[in-house]
């Protein structure tokens, strides 16, 4: 089977500052079966220009990614951390929108001709599925999309405009896939009611992947919490820091880790000057983000809905800190509240609320030895539960059947 895979945000090199789980995902899947090649289309960014493209992302070649330019150099930065983080940071980038859907439609097509992929699967749905509803139904060939966090949510700008677009697209694509409930239920907005119960049937809910480490590790400081996230409003850091002289007061050596780099950084370095047992680690990649989460035998994911309606999905970090046994204290914009309901392995409070934070790391930190074990191996047990060995195969199962080959 051969897979087009077309995505907006996709690290260009090993060091690139960009979230990898399209790439690990595209490399899960050729993992799974050796019959599957996957190749990524994505537009350039400043960190891409100086490599050569294609270039193989696998050792035998079959995971393949390409690049395709959509403006003048200099304003090929809309994706090079997120569409919408590109536009709230500077909102002129809006302008560029455009130049990217007809820069990727250009690309889509003449990938299509040029590799006759059997299936597509978009990443995010604006504008990557709305994109590939479009050239794909005419090429003939199946695609379908998944849905991150608020990829949909944005088209509300648009009122009746945007409800029909969402569901044109949705109507033709052969399948949907949301990251989390929350992530589904934007969509389904888009909905009346009488409707939204056979919309609902077509999506299947599966979080982006983890990989499991091959040795399990050891959780971390039960006083040391990790954030890895980028410095953006949804991530909620800045009700963390809030949250934490009062874990402070009730914990003296409590350490909050934050790695991670973005526009917020200044504003929540200067929230944090004051707080004592703060720390920020800026970006991390590889064996540095390892050694960060390492530290930690707590994770949190304290997010927000942004003031623009931007939202997460399901952050990876929780996935990964759960995969390594670490508590994870999430609110209820997370997406991870219903991997974690009625779970031992973490807590989840109310998005925004600083107290009900404060609160429940400090009940994490007080556990004892006993409650540590038992909250340790549902952790790895719910990480494994959505680890790439067990996603990729289900997604080619499907992905075959769209494509009307043989399991």
């Amino acid at each position: 089977m051969d897979i087009l895979v077309v995505a907006s945000t996709v690290p260009a090199h090993a060091d690139d500052a960009v979230p990898r789980f399209v790439l690990d995902e595209a490399l899960a899947l050729a993992a799974a079966d050796p019959d599957v090649t996957v190749r990524i289309l994505a537009p350039h960014t400043p960190s891409s220009r100086s490599r050569p493209w294609p270039q193989e992302e696998g050792a035998d070649g079959r995971v393949t990614q390409d690049r395709f330019a959509y403006a003048p150099r200099r304003f090929e930065t809309l994706t090079a951390r997120g569409i919408m983080p590109a536009i709230r940071d500077r909102r002129a980038m809006a302008l560029v929108v455009p130049l990217l859907v007809l820069g990727e439609r250009r690309a889509l097509r003449h990938a299509l001709r040029a590799q006759r992929p059997d299936v597509v699967h978009a990443h995010w749905f604006t504008p990557q599925a709305i994109v590939a509803a479009g050239v794909c139904g005419r090429a003939g060939v199946p695609f379908g999309f998944t849905t991150h966090a608020a990829d949909v949510a944005v088209l509300r700008r648009l009122g009746s405009l945007g409800r029909r677009i969402v569901q044109r697209v949705t109507g033709r694509a052969a399948f949907v896939t949301a990251v989390s409930r929350q992530t589904a239920e934007r969509l389904l907005g888009f909905y009346r009611a009488d409707l939204r119960g056979s919309v609902r049937g077509r999506i299947r809910i599966a979080p982006m992947g983890v990989n499991i480490p091959a040795v399990s590790s050891v959780a971390g400081d039960p006083h040391t919490v990790a954030v890895v996230a980028r410095l953006v409003e949804k991530k909620g850091i800045h009700v963390l820091l809030d949250a934490w002289p009062a874990v402070r007061a009730a914990v003296p050596d409590a350490r909050l880790v934050i790695g991670g780099d973005g526009p917020m950084r200044s504003q929540l370095e200067r929230a944090a000057a004051p707080l004592a047992g703060v720390e920020f680690r800026g970006y991390v990649t590889g064996d540095a983000k390892a050694a960060l989460e390492a530290e930690a035998g707590i994770v949190a994911a304290p997010s927000v809905v942004a003031a623009d309606g931007d939202v997460d999905g399901l952050p990876v970090a929780v996935l990964e800190g759960l995969a390594r046994g670490a508590f994870v204290v999430a609110s209820d914009a997370s997406g991870a509240q219903d991997l974690l309901a009625a779970s031992p392995a973490g807590a989840v409070v109310r998005s925004g609320d600083s107290t009900a934070l404060a609160s429940a790391l400090i009940d994490a930190m007080r556990r004892g030895a006993t409650e540590l074990a038992e909250s340790a191996r549902p952790a790895r047990e719910l990480a494994d539960s959505v680890s790439w060995d067990v996603l990729a195969p289900r997604t080619l199962e499907r992905l075959r059947a769209v494509a009307g080959l043989p399991a």
